[in-house]
């Protein structure tokens, strides 16, 4: 008489499923879990830093974390004030440029100033993301009437580019959200009241991921960009760097929409 092989007696009405099965089973959902839970956070660190929104903060009579906090801090250095004011934070030796600051006034404007020659400090709330340093200032002083020259244009050869065209301080986290068509109105509002404006390349320009937009004589650009604001675009011009800010020369007539 042949030895009935020892298998597993599986009845299917039982509701209960044999032990082989029943680990199978929840091996492929832990697994499943892992691998979604592994996508999901991959796909969150690629997502772009949104910023700190500075009015909320301001509106907070408490923040968890004071260590976030970014109101009312100080920079001291030198202008240069063309296409926008930009404050550049020099070494102890004066030899070279640390940081860029993109500066606003309050609300919707930009920053009134004819002092390039001094050393001057800047008070107000920083708003950062990524790479771009705003400062909405509320207090602009010459601290030294000692002459500061502000960093030379060095140049970075010509572009094209894709991407869009926001305004520099609602971008970094002065509205949220900063760009797209959902922030079009506002942005285009900022940039009629001269508030610096940026451009967001899809890809990185000598290591940088947006601009400081100038026309193709350095002067802040014109009337042109409003109809291309908070949409997809391509751009032309020359790249010059000036301390730690690109600043791109655009040529209008080469601007498209995409």
């Amino acid at each position: 008489m042949s030895e009935v092989p020892n298998e597993p007696f599986f009845i299917g009405w039982s509701g209960r499923l044999p032990a082989g099965l029943r680990a199978f089973y929840v091996s492929v959902t832990v697994c499943v879990v892992l691998i979604f839970a592994g996508l999901g956070l991959l796909m969150g660190r690629n997502i772009d830093d949104p910023g700190l929104n500075l009015f909320a903060q301001r509106a907070s009579e408490s923040i968890a974390k004071p260590e976030l906090w970014v109101s009312n801090q100080k920079f001291t250095g030198s202008l240069s004030l063309l296409p926008y004011p930009v404050l550049h934070i020099v070494s102890g030796d004066g030899v070279s440029v640390l940081r860029s600051i993109l500066l606003s006034g309050s609300g919707k404007s930009g920053v009134e100033t004819t002092e390039a020659t001094y050393q001057v400090s800047a008070v107000g709330g920083l708003l950062k993301r990524g790479d771009i340093d705003m400062l909405a200032v509320d207090e602009l002083t010459v601290v030294n009437t000692k002459k500061a020259t502000p960093p030379l244009p060095q140049p970075a050869g010509q572009w094209q580019s894709i991407g869009e065209i926001c305004d520099g301080k609602c971008y970094p986290g002065g509205m949220t959200p900063g760009f797209g068509l959902a922030h079009r109105a506002c942005a285009t509002i900022c940039l009629i009241g001269d508030v610096p404006a940026i451009f967001v390349v899809a890809e990185p320009i000598e290591g940088q991921s947006f601009l400081l937009l100038a026309g193709p004589d350095g002067e802040p650009p014109g009337p042109w960009i409003r109809e291309m604001i908070a949409r997809p675009v391509e751009l032309t011009g020359m790249v010059e760097r000036v301390g730690q800010m690109l600043v791109f020369k655009v040529d209008p007539k080469k601007a498209r929409i995409l």
